[in-house]
């Protein structure tokens, strides 16, 4: 499956996953997205995401900002990461 989103674009660089739009972006370090990928449910994958991959307040402001421009975003993330 490919990412599409019309909010952002992402990028794999070492296990890092890397958000990003226009001068904008949101790095997730590889120690993240390997909790993330291990997460039991959606749910639970959401809660981390928010709560912990997001790691400054910054960075939730700014991703939030994206999701209103996409509202279907945590949910693409999530479906890129478990692919």
């Amino acid at each position: 499956m490919v990412f599409a989103s019309s909010a952002i674009t992402i990028e794999w660089n070492r296990n890092n996953l890397i958000l990003r739009r226009g001068a904008s972006q949101i790095l997730i370090n590889a120690e993240n997205v390997q909790s993330l990928r291990t997460q039991e449910s959606e749910n639970s994958f959401y809660e981390f995401f928010r709560s912990k991959a997001l790691e400054n307040r910054e960075a939730r402001r700014v991703f939030t900002s994206w999701e209103r421009k996409d509202t279907e975003l945590l949910n693409k993330i999530y479906k890129e990461m478990m692919s």
